[in-house]
């Protein structure tokens, strides 16, 4: 049978979070990896191909982002990998009543031109290949004009 083949666009971004006073936890996160995650989890044992697209960097943290998704059942063939260039931040603080505040560093991210980059045609014509192809409001805002 062939799997259904779902495409979610966005960004992927380092996420650090106050752990305990004094302590910060380094993740992952965003609404569209989110959404990539609990596809895959849902679709473990059903023929569905779940891939992401986005930018990255060279860099570390864009490495661990990609294993961190390939453990969770989302491909990464769609990504394009830059040199030169870095994943967004975000930290989320918790106020005195537990609220969280966030905190985003994303101006200068990957994923705003994703594309825009040497193989963004070759991505454009696999998603064509897809029967979801999945993005929200924040990707396209992220996204510079020409991107878009």
């Amino acid at each position: 049978m062939t799997p259904v083949k779902i495409a979610l666009i966005g960004e992927c971004m380092v996420e650090l979070q106050e752990s305990e006073p004094g302590m910060t936890k380094q993740t992952f996160g965003g609404d569209t990896l989110n959404t990539a995650i609990y596809c895959a989890r849902l679709a473990k044992d059903l023929p569905v191909q779940v891939d992401y697209v986005t930018a990255l960097g060279m860099d570390p943290f864009s490495e661990r982002m990609i294993d961190f998704w390939e453990k969770e059942g989302v491909g990464s063939t769609l990504v394009q990998r830059q040199k030169g260039e870095l994943p967004g931040l975000y930290y989320i603080e918790l106020d005195a009543h537990g609220e969280r505040i966030f905190h985003y560093w994303r101006g200068e991210a990957a994923a705003k031109k994703c594309f825009e980059y040497a193989h963004s045609e070759e991505v454009l014509r696999h998603l064509s290949e897809y029967d979801v192809i999945y993005l929200s409001g924040i990707s396209l805002a992220i996204l510079t004009p020409r991107s878009r």
